[in-house]
């Protein structure tokens, strides 16, 4: 039986017949292609679900250590809430499929130093199937959260008059004859408290951080008697909820369902009476919430059946003689003017009349003067000088709501 071997053609290229192998090759190419599309598929899918049950875990355990962070002080207590709320949604930091890490305060980015803030960091891993054919390496994914707690807010904790400055000379300031402060807490000064004139009744307890001076006054009574702790210093009562700009458009206070009558006041925002930087709207009637991008004078005016609050960036001089009551959020006037020591940012005046409503004047001074005034509500500023006689001066929390803890995400 004859048989023949192929050979190359005349133009020296080989048969046909030795091109066999090369089919076996990109199949091998073909199916390691297809297995890495497959290992896409399923182990990047995997990988999907993986990472949206460790943000949603990542999520809820910085909510609950946040949350934990307005409730205590104990960084302990912190950390148990967050590993213990990541466990319950299937991360349970054993090391090994996945790791859990919180920190109070967060290592990086926002908040980085501030205790109030709690970072939040978990990774997993999981097992590799078809796409470890062209990856070898481990399948692993990492979510990262930050929180911030703002603190709940008591009213009830609010002094009638609080200074807030830790380093201005008479930080509280009383003067006068005939007058009485009373309060669940009547007065703290991180600073210093004197008194002067005669005839004075602080009714509620005071402390001052820096000591009280009663050398120049007489017959001034403190029931209970008067503290001076220079481990007292307190933060302002209201500064986490109630800065000026919440009373401003878009603010908390602005969108009260509660205060359909809203004014702006300013460069931008004409009015009459507004002129040279200041708003003296003299013999006017005035009535619900007026945020002023400026400063405030009010010598002559008629304040609504419904009330005011007025809300400044700037000075704030309420002067009229005049009954006034508060219309929003129990504030009757904030002034966000900051002064040096000595200078105030809101002034108060009057005879014979009656005010309700909280005064405000978080990085300036405020003083009250004047003679047979009703005083419900409070004075909370950097300095406090109180030079009324025949006043009473009583402040009831019922003024302002109380504010539960909240807690914010925000990386």
């Amino acid at each position: 039986m004859n048989t023949t071997r192929p050979t190359p053609d005349h133009t020296g290229r080989k048969a046909p017949g030795l091109q066999s192998g090369q089919a076996i090759v990109f199949m091998a190419l073909l199916m390691v292609a297809l297995i890495a599309i497959l290992g896409l598929a399923v182990d990047g899918g995997g990988l999907f679900f993986l990472y949206r049950d460790i943000q949603n875990a990542t999520d809820a355990a910085v909510i609950a250590a946040t949350y934990a962070r307005c409730t205590s002080e104990d960084p302990n207590v912190v950390e148990f809430a967050g590993y213990q709320a990541a466990g319950r949604n299937g991360f349970d930091n054993n090391g090994t499929s996945n790791t859990v890490i919180v920190n109070n305060p967060p290592l990086a980015g926002a908040g980085v130093g501030d205790v109030d803030y709690v970072e939040v960091t978990i990774t997993a891993q999981k097992p590799s199937y078809f796409i470890q054919v062209v990856y070898p390496g481990p399948l692993e994914v990492t979510s990262r959260a930050v929180g911030r707690c703002s603190e709940p807010f008591d009213p009830a904790t609010v002094p009638a008059l609080f200074g807030i400055s830790d380093s201005c000379q008479n930080t509280i300031d009383l003067t006068g004859s005939d007058w009485s402060v009373d309060s669940a807490v009547a007065m703290h000064s991180n600073n210093d408290i004197h008194v002067a004139g005669s005839d004075g009744a602080v009714i509620g307890g005071a402390v001052a951080v820096g000591g009280i001076d009663t050398s120049a006054s007489s017959n001034t009574s403190f029931t209970p008697t008067a503290v001076a702790d220079p481990d007292a210093t307190l933060e302002n009562p209201l500064a986490t909820y109630f800065s000026v700009h919440e009373f401003g458009p878009n603010g908390r206070y602005w969108n009260d369902t509660d205060a359909p009558i809203r004014t702006i006041i300013g460069p931008d925002n004409p009015d009459p009476d507004f002129r040279n930087g200041a708003w003296r709207p003299n013999g006017r009637t005035l009535e619900g919430l007026y945020y002023v991008e400026g400063d405030v004078v009010i010598n002559n005016a008629t304040i609504g059946a419904r009330g005011i609050t007025i809300a400044a960036t700037g000075s704030v001089d309420f002067s009229s003689g005049m009954n006034a009551y508060y219309y929003v959020a129990g504030f009757l006037v904030i002034a966000d003017e900051t002064t040096n020591c000595g200078t105030d940012a809101i002034k108060i005046s009057g005879s014979s009349i009656q005010w309700y409503g909280v005064f405000y004047a978080p990085n300036g001074g405020a003083s009250v003067s004047g003679s047979d005034l009703n005083i419900i509500g409070a004075v909370v500023a950097k300095t406090v000088n109180f030079s009324a006689s025949s006043t009473n001066m009583v402040y009831d929390p019922d003024l302002l709501d109380p504010i539960p803890a909240h807690v914010v995400v925000s990386e």
